[in-house]
């Protein structure tokens, strides 16, 4: 009897520890993520504790320092611009690598690979987009013209993967545990893709609104209550100008109804009506010390952790210091010796949508103005997962 109980309990246990090892749907295998030496509790370290005396960085041409202020933001010197940016990378994964790899996949189109089909609609969006292919072809803009950029971006990438392939499985970021996966090599690809991100992010249109309207007014009518011309300058107005006329008073009509149209398509979400911009000078004439003050207001929102990494890059050449954007080298906005800078974003009309006729159901040709042009097929691979693998053409 003391051989089956031994048996029936240690057939639970191996059942058990079989069961725990396995991902559960959507949720993580528990025996990894609860593992005392590789699981979450490793990640219960302060980032105050994470930076190492002397890291051997391959590559580097020279020796480089890393600095860590009160605030943990890291300042960086180094003798030439390439180690410069390949310490940036190593420095920035450490920091920020699930972000800046997550930020990615989400600009490629590749989300399901890791939450699943949760993610597919977004997916096909961002694919159709094309942020991929815009940046397939950055790249090759880079390699043709631009190689010394080029080079420093295969730095910058030479230092997140020297950071990626020493992470123990203890280091992990505690979102790859959870996620269940381990990060990709980065490459410059990807950096490409990060800014391709993030102009998508910042571009205004409202083309389905104006095509909408298209529709129920006419292209006369449209022209005439939305010319084409910028909106938002104002013609400039004397402050002391009286005006003196009394305005038309505006009456509501009564029982107005709009036709409606099935085929419509819906509007974009807008910004919300009222927002500035808090991008501002300040002379040090009108300041308490004399220094000059710039403000700038990217008009981004608030994300945990920031969309924005501050740290000071330097070289006998140069000394910045500023917010980067974890994926690309150097610095967005900030200061060096000489000069301060800031960026915001006025949402401009960058994008335009295009309703494509096909000559038939082959889509082998499609319409451009008055001649047929024959048609270049990128078929997509969705993989998701937990499930078969999605294609669009």
């Amino acid at each position: 009897m003391k051989y089956f109980s031994f048996l029936f309990v240690l057939g639970i246990s191996i059942a058990l520890a079989i069961y725990i090892s396995r991902p559960i749907g959507p949720i993580p295998p528990i025996a990894p993520l609860l593992d005392p030496y590789h699981g979450f509790w490793q990640n219960m370290i302060s980032e105050d504790e994470k930076a190492a005396s002397e890291i051997s960085l391959p590559g580097l041409s020279a020796p480089v320092q890393v600095i860590y202020d009160q605030h943990l933001i890291p300042h960086i010197f180094a003798q030439n611009s390439k180690d410069l940016y390949q310490a940036q990378g190593y420095i920035t994964a450490k920091h920020r690598l699930w972000q800046m790899e997550f930020q990615t996949r989400a600009a490629a189109g590749r989300l399901s690979e890791i939450v699943g089909d949760i993610a597919l609609d977004l997916d096909r969006m961002t694919r159709r987009k094309g942020l991929g292919y815009g940046a397939e072809l950055g790249l090759e803009y880079l390699k043709a013209n631009d190689p010394e950029t080029l080079a420093y971006i295969e730095a910058y990438a030479q230092g997140v993967n020297q950071y990626i392939h020493d992470l123990s499985p203890g280091e992990l970021p505690v979102e790859y545990k959870i996620l269940n996966y381990r990060p990709e090599e980065w490459t410059p690809y990807k950096t490409l893709l990060l800014l391709k991100y993030m102009s998508d992010m910042l571009v205004g249109d409202r083309d389905l609104e104006y095509t909408n309207l298209r529709k129920i007014l006419g292209a006369e009518m449209l022209a005439k209550l939305y010319p084409d011309f910028p909106e938002e300058p104002d013609p400039v107005i004397e402050k002391e100008k009286i005006w003196d006329f009394e305005p038309i008073p505006i009456e509501k009509p009564e029982g107005l109804a709009y036709p409606t149209d099935s085929l419509m398509l819906d509007p974009l979400p807008q910004p919300v009506e009222g927002i500035g911009s808090n991008n501002w000078a300040v002379s040090g004439a009108k300041t308490k010390n004399g220094k000059p003050i710039l403000a700038n207001d990217p008009h981004l929102s608030l994300n945990l952790p920031s969309l924005w990494y501050a740290l000071q890059l330097t070289t006998p050449e140069f000394s910045v210091k500023g917010a980067s954007l974890p994926g690309a080298l150097g610095i967005i906005s900030g200061f060096n010796e000489d000069v301060a800078w800031g960026v915001t974003n006025a949402t401009k009309d960058a994008r335009d949508w295009y309703q494509i006729t096909f000559r038939d159901g082959s889509r082998k040709a499609y319409k451009y103005g008055e001649e047929w042009r024959v048609t270049t097929f990128r078929i997509e691979e969705i993989k998701v997962k937990g499930k078969e693998d999605f294609w669009i053409p």
